[in-house]
């Protein structure tokens, strides 16, 4: 028999850089064993009436659900990336039930819960008491749920756990050897609130004012967004500006060659504002660690336990982060047998291809589609 046929369905998701790349890998690693194509579903342009309208409960988000329909034939599987279930999303799914029963939906919820995060602003609301209207409709059209959290069952629906993953031969690996008495930081991000860099660069500044300082430290902040402005406000008004370094977004090659000048990645430290105290969507952690770098961060990340030697953690909250703390911890690994920078590197490395490889994170879902066509086929 021929390779079974599925559908990657999205809501409009490309115009993320990396939802965008995200999308690639996966299709990457189901295209390695089905036969999957890709439907971007889009809004349509409405009137300002029209737009009105639709923010009523019962009322839909137009999107040209006709065009995917002309797309799908006879479908094994489909797998969506999750959007707010309105009235036309629903019966997209109960349609495509109707007509191709032994069609499996797998929808991914690429963060849970998502409540606070997809409502928690008042514009929102309108969307929210869609969402919660049509909740109770999921476990009739949905058989699995793919999340990033520990939960076996999601609004009715079984779920299939896995995390994030990357594409770790696309990912070039830091090389180079470590400067002598010097450790550079690196954070690479939208700078958002969640990001909490204020945190780092306030430990900067205890770190130095307590003086007899064996090892320099150096923050590199890669990226632009709107705490950009505040994080380099504290760095004028602690008198950091020989120690922290902020640059604009940078991509490529030349994003490369910072990470090939950096030593300890950083995660985020401030997901405590948004009342998040778990990570289960954190792609550039599981990047820096194919690239060979250990991280601090301060929220724990999903798949990654406690005592994973390349990980640093710091309490979720607004606490300042002990910068001589990461040093010594950093001492540390490296120190573990005397390892040079690149033969740490290749450790870390291995450990993200065994741990976070796409191929390897979406297996799960790979072992789910090959189980229900063979019992099917029985």
């Amino acid at each position: 028999m021929g390779k079974k046929k599925g559908y990657y369905i999205h809501f409009d998701a490309r115009k993320s850089i990396g939802v965008s790349k995200k999308i690639d890998m996966q299709m990457k690693a189901f295209n390695n064993r089905f036969c999957v194509q890709e439907i971007q579903i889009i809004a349509t342009p409405r009137s300002l009436i029209r737009r009105l309208i639709g923010l009523f409960p019962l009322a839909s988000i137009t999107r040209d659900y006709e065009e995917a329909w002309k797309k799908i034939d006879n479908p094994d599987f489909l797998y969506v990336r999750r959007t707010v279930a309105d009235h036309d999303y629903m019966l997209f799914l109960s349609q495509i039930k109707k007509k191709y029963p032994r069609c499996k939906i797998i929808v991914e919820i690429f963060t849970y819960p998502y409540d606070r995060d997809d409502f928690g602003k008042w514009n929102a609301w309108p969307f929210y008491l869609k969402e919660l209207i049509q909740r109770k409709k999921h476990r009739r059209y949905i058989d699995r749920f793919v999340t990033y959290s520990d939960d076996t069952e999601i609004f009715g629906v079984p779920t299939i756990r896995t995390t994030n993953g990357v594409d770790t031969q696309e990912i070039k690996m830091t090389s180079g050897s470590y400067l002598p008495n010097r450790i550079t930081l690196v954070g690479v991000a939208y700078m958002q609130r969640q990001h909490g860099y204020e945190r780092i660069i306030r430990g900067l500044k205890d770190y130095y004012n307590k003086g007899n300082v064996t090892q320099k430290v150096y923050l590199y902040l890669v990226g632009d967004g709107p705490e950009k402005g505040y994080y380099q406000k504290l760095v004028k008004r602690y008198g950091l500006q020989d120690y922290v370094k902020l640059y604009p977004t940078t991509v490529g090659e030349k994003l490369d060659e910072i990470y090939m000048q950096s030593d300890i990645a950083l995660a985020s430290f401030g997901f405590y504002k948004a009342g998040v105290y778990y990570s289960n969507s954190s792609l550039k952690v599981y990047e820096c660690l194919a690239k060979g770098l250990p991280f601090a961060t301060g929220c724990p990340i999903a798949g990654i336990e406690k005592e994973c030697p390349y990980m640093f953690a710091f309490p979720n909250n607004k606490s300042v982060v002990d910068i001589a703390q990461i040093v010594n911890e950093f001492e540390k690994l490296r120190n573990n047998g005397r390892k040079g920078k690149e033969e740490l590197a290749r450790e870390i490395r291995l450990f993200a291809e065994e741990n976070f490889s796409m191929e390897i994170v979406m297996r799960p879902i790979i072992d789910y589609i090959d189980e229900f066509n063979a019992s099917d086929q029985a």
